[in-house]
């Protein structure tokens, strides 16, 4: 179950929200004679590479984003006579692609036609940028029964006499939205089994992921969701400081689970069926890969706003992002809403220097976030001044009580004995 009532305008995303992204589809394979593959290179349209065709056709899929066209022109070809392979897809560096993209055509090698046919086969892949198997890549590799050093990267354009391109479990039909499989359910289903068996005692049942550490250059005010999750009973943890199969305990025995969205919410994947998960969106912007994620298991989901990302770039998920501790968050833990200025200063300490740097970053401001946020940003700055002019009465008052107190105090003095009862007879 999924809740969208905390967000500030649900209405935005449409449609996308209510979707149903498991499909049910027989997978199989293609065989590709004199195929070309092409490395990883960054074009305008994105992410260059794949595999194209013996007709010299570009196929789509075997981009990262389903990028047709996304190909660029090869004046040398490296070929090899007689070799057959079998293609595993772009493998991209960042962890949430590592639990998506990385391992979407992986079911094939479990498949009865793999291992009838093509188990002699070489198992290759193109890595992007400066893609390598880290510890935590190897290890989910690992539980999956695979060895990430049987796997060989392609870095050169390179033509082979047959090319097998197993069918993806976790797909987009547009760059978009994202589906996925029951072959898809049953890897990740198998890592989470992996995790109850190597289950050990943890000492908390809430935690929260934190990215603070990680993007710090595009984003401002975590540290703020930290302090009130802390508040709220959350361990806050950095999963980059753990391995991956520590990740696994904790996500396998926590009955409750927050972050903002990304590559560690992503790890909801590993969580026990009906866990409560609270997800803070980044900005005017819900990925297609989370709202798919959330379908794979059964979890008690809650979307919540707490950003103020009016400056994000055109593209949003680019940045940079602006928490705070919003309203939405505090009537989900149904706290009262009343804040001094003391918290509205707080809250917005750093803004000025998040605005400059989002003017400046990227391709300029995106406007649909000025759309999404302007209530939201009307009622903080309107929070804001009445904060500020019940501060001004505060402190009017308490300088009166102190100019008060200190003339009481001077007419208990010896000198003054007798005075008070004087003023107080004659009013």
């Amino acid at each position: 179950m999924t809740n969208y009532d905390y967000l500030y305008k649900k209405e935005y995303y449409g449609e996308s929200l209510y979707k149903h992204y498991e499909v049910k589809k027989e997978l199989g394979y293609q065989l590709i004679k004199n195929g070309v593959i092409l490395p990883y290179k960054r074009t305008e349209k994105g992410p260059g590479g794949g595999v194209i065709d013996g007709k010299g056709e570009f196929i789509g899929s075997t981009s990262l984003h389903n990028c047709c066209g996304c190909r660029y022109d090869f004046p040398k070809i490296e070929k090899h006579e007689g070799a057959a392979v079998i293609y595993l897809g772009m493998f991209h560096g960042i962890w949430g692609h590592c639990l998506t993209d990385n391992i979407r055509r992986l079911w094939f090698l479990k498949s009865s036609a793999y291992i009838e046919k093509f188990s002699q086969c070489r198992l290759v892949f193109v890595p992007m940028e400066d893609f390598k198997f880290e510890e935590s890549n190897r290890k989910l590799l690992e539980i999956l029964g695979f060895c990430a050093d049987d796997f060989l990267p392609v870095t050169g354009i390179t033509q082979f006499d047959t090319i097998i391109l197993p069918d993806e479990s976790f797909f987009t039909p547009d760059g978009d939205l994202r589906y996925f499989t029951e072959e898809y359910r049953a890897m990740i289903d198998q890592v989470r089994d992996y995790a109850r068996e190597h289950r050990r005692a943890a000492p908390y049942k809430k935690v929260y992921f934190s990215y603070r550490n990680y993007t710090h250059f595009k984003q401002f005010g975590e540290e703020r969701l930290e302090q009130y999750f802390r508040s709220k009973g959350y361990k806050v943890l950095y999963p980059e400081k753990l391995t991956f199969e520590e990740q696994l305990n904790v996500l396998i025995n926590c009955d409750c689970f927050a972050s903002t969205i990304g590559s560690c919410s992503h790890n909801i994947l590993f969580l026990r069926d009906r866990a409560n998960v609270i997800l803070i969106p980044r900005a005017n912007y819900l990925t297609g890969y989370q709202i798919t994620l959330d379908q794979v298991h059964d979890l008690d989901i809650t979307y919540i706003d707490a950003t103020l990302s009016l400056f994000a770039a055109r593209c949003p998920w680019e940045g940079p992002f602006y928490y705070f501790v919003s309203s939405r968050l505090m009537d989900y833990f149904k706290e009262e809403r009343k804040k001094d200025r003391k918290y509205w200063a707080e809250s917005f300490k750093g803004f000025k220097m998040y605005a400059v740097h989002g003017l400046n970053y990227g391709r300029g401001a995106n406007a649909k976030a000025y759309q999404y946020y302007s209530d939201t940003a009307a009622a903080c700055l309107d929070q804001f001044n009445r904060a500020s002019r019940w501060t001004r009465v505060k402190r009017v008052m308490m300088k009166a009580l102190i100019f008060m107190g200190r003339r009481l105090e001077i007419l208990k003095l010896p000198k003054y004995k007798g005075l008070g009862r004087q003023i107080r007879r004659h009013g």
